[in-house]
């Protein structure tokens, strides 16, 4: 089924913002655009933060690939995608750069322009706060993307707030393949037990027995992990990206292969104490 053609005016600007889009923070936040609202540039995609434990609307393969690198980082503490700017900030500014407002094709009323994500992360001991626009190389091709570009560069700037653009080549592409394997599974929701607290006991048996056999593949460890653990087919391997998720276990995500069937877990090790707890 194709999807409807968007557009705005004033009457949808004032509902989106009953509704409370662009507002909040963490778990609270509403982006401003969803996937439902707008055709999208690849494949859309609606992921589960680890951050936020809300879940975020991705409209582009290249947002996908950010968000998950935004997402694994320790230091970061919020995710706001889809952020709206403010219009009468954005009018000002496309006016005093002779640039025209973004609108609707066939539409009068200015278009509330938004900021792919604005993240919160800490830094030397203060929250800071860092706004990025996502773009193909194609994107950057044309001159009126890098006019709208550029009124967004004046908006931050004026804020005092470091605004970047990313593009694909500045992105790790085996760690974001790494961490797409096992994103979905930080949190392992919904899943019957056998008794409350099995799978995180289980958890903490396999990560304990992660150095014990370096020579086996992590096909291999898994399969005796289930054995030894009571787990059904392919637990031990649900389990296992589990503890990576929530970095319980350790490798270099951005060199290793996780999807790789030979990988060996020699690859893979653990800190003294762990360094997160089991999130079943």
């Amino acid at each position: 089924m194709a999807r409807r053609r968007y557009t705005i005016d004033e009457q949808r600007i004032a509902l989106f913002e009953q509704e409370g889009r662009g507002r909040g923070v963490g778990a609270d936040y509403k982006p401003w655009l969803a996937i439902q609202d707008v055709p999208s540039t690849g494949r859309s995609t609606r992921l589960r933060g680890i951050h936020t434990g809300r879940i975020h609307h991705l409209l582009s393969d290249i947002e996908r690939s950010l968000f998950y690198c935004l997402d694994w980082e320790d230091s970061v503490a919020d995710i706001r995608e889809q952020f709206p700017l403010d219009r009468s900030a954005t009018s000002q500014i496309a006016e005093a750069c002779n640039i025209p407002h973004p609108r609707f094709p066939g539409m009068v009323t200015p278009m509330v322009m938004t900021t792919d994500f604005v993240v919160d992360a800490c830094a030397g001991g203060k929250l800071v706060q860092t706004a990025y626009a996502v773009k193909s190389a194609k994107d950057l091709d044309q001159p009126r993307t890098l006019e709208k570009l550029e009124i967004e560069r004046h908006y931050w700037e004026r804020k005092e707030i470091e605004w970047s653009i990313v593009t694909p080549a500045v992105l790790p592409t085996q760690l974001i393949r790494n961490i797409e394997w096992v994103h979905n599974f930080y949190r392992l929701e919904g899943l019957v037990e056998p008794h409350p607290g099995f799978y995180q006991d289980a958890g903490r048996r396999m990560r304990a027995q992660v150095s014990a056999s370096p020579w086996l593949s992590l096909r291999q460890f898994c399969g005796d992990m289930e054995v030894r653990l009571g787990l059904g087919s392919e637990e031990g391997l649900m389990l296992f990206r589990h503890l990576l998720a929530t970095k319980s276990v350790l490798c270099d995500m951005e060199s290793v292969v996780l999807s790789d069937p030979l990988i060996t877990m020699a690859s893979f090790r653990t800190l003294p104490g762990g360094r997160q707890e089991n999130r079943a």
